[in-house]
């Protein structure tokens, strides 16, 4: 029986497309080279980067098996643990997992989501379905295991304050792969910038509200960074800030 590559079977969380569609795009750019040699280009660094096809079935396994580590966590033991693909956070930040074609449907017509933001440098998000839904994607592009770094976090808060101001009645989700470390970060530097919260209590109501989310985010420095540029802005008075209701 032959065994199919991976990148030739169909990921059940709906992915595959969008990978296949990265590396088709890789190909083609290395294709039209003018005859001269041909350079592979990865997406990431070694660690991180999406697998081509020339990948070894480990490099793949790699992949999968860390994607699909949340899925289980979720389905098998979400009744015990609690952790569900995704959580709504405030009226306008929903956070969580890696979505599915699916859910990215469901969100966008029962929870209003227009506006996707990415935290995952290893995936490109579904562009077509974007297109087609009208979604914006923002992608701050991050490696897994990896805090973003204050340039992106800065970035990526002005964005969600823009979109926020723009549609208030919409809604934003925040991923990354799991939910519990680079999205989540987004989220705890979100609720800084809008209600009157400190650091911790930031990190308490996260995991209120997401009990799978990193526990120690606080302890980072692009976090703690954030903070202080924060509370500079604000006794300069650029900034103003909400009570938590």
């Amino acid at each position: 029986m032959q065994r199919l590559h991976p990148e030739q079977q169909n990921s059940s969380l709906g992915i595959s497309k969008a990978l296949q569609e990265e590396v088709r795009m890789i190909e083609d750019a290395e294709n039209s080279n003018n005859g001269g040699p041909i350079v592979k280009k990865s997406l990431t660094d070694a660690m991180f980067k999406v697998p081509t096809k020339e990948a070894n079935f480990f490099t793949w396994a790699r992949f999968y098996i860390s994607l699909y580590y949340n899925k289980l966590a979720v389905n098998c033991f979400g009744c015990l643990t609690g952790w569900k693909w995704y959580n709504r956070v405030d009226d306008y930040i929903i956070l969580g997992a890696l979505p599915t074609p699916t859910q990215i449907k469901k969100l966008h017509n029962q929870e209003k989501v227009d506006t996707i933001v990415n935290l995952c440098l290893e995936f490109p998000g579904y562009e077509k379905l974007y297109r087609d839904l009208d979604i914006t994607q923002i992608r701050l592009e991050t490696p897994d295991f990896s805090i973003p770094s204050i340039d992106l976090i800065h970035r990526g808060i002005c964005e969600i304050i823009k979109r926020k101001q723009d549609r208030p009645k919409s809604t934003i989700y925040l991923h990354c792969k799991a939910g519990r470390g680079r999205s989540a970060a987004i989220a705890i530097c979100y609720l800084l910038r809008t209600y009157d919260l400190n650091l911790n209590e930031c990190q308490n109501l996260l995991i209120e509200k997401r009990p799978q989310a990193d526990k120690n985010l606080v302890q980072s420095d692009e976090i703690r960074l954030f903070y202080k540029d924060l509370l500079t802005d604000l006794e300069a008075g650029r900034y103003s800030r909400q009570p938590l209701n």
